[in-house]
């Protein structure tokens, strides 16, 4: 069951929204999304950072400082599903 604060988290932004269902697609990075949704590199980078922190999202390579690849979590799948 998706909690009161999860879905007021993606409610104050659609944009949140709209990336964790890319993500749900396959793998993501940042610039690769922001091109898709016309926005900057870095709005993206902050909501893939929103999604890790309440853990919806994860990144696959955070060692990597260019080119971090994100994945939805399963925690994210089954929110995408009640949703």
């Amino acid at each position: 069951m998706v909690s009161d604060e999860v879905r007021i988290f993606l409610a104050r932004s659609k944009l949140r929204l709209e990336v964790l269902k890319k993500l749900n697609e396959k793998p993501q990075i940042a610039s690769f999304l922001a091109h898709d949704f016309n926005k900057h590199r870095e709005a993206i980078s902050r909501v893939f950072l929103d999604l890790k922190k309440i853990g919806l999202a994860k990144c696959k390579n955070p060692e990597d400082p260019h080119f971090r690849f994100y994945m939805i979590t399963r925690k994210g799948r089954e929110i995408l599903k009640e949703i």
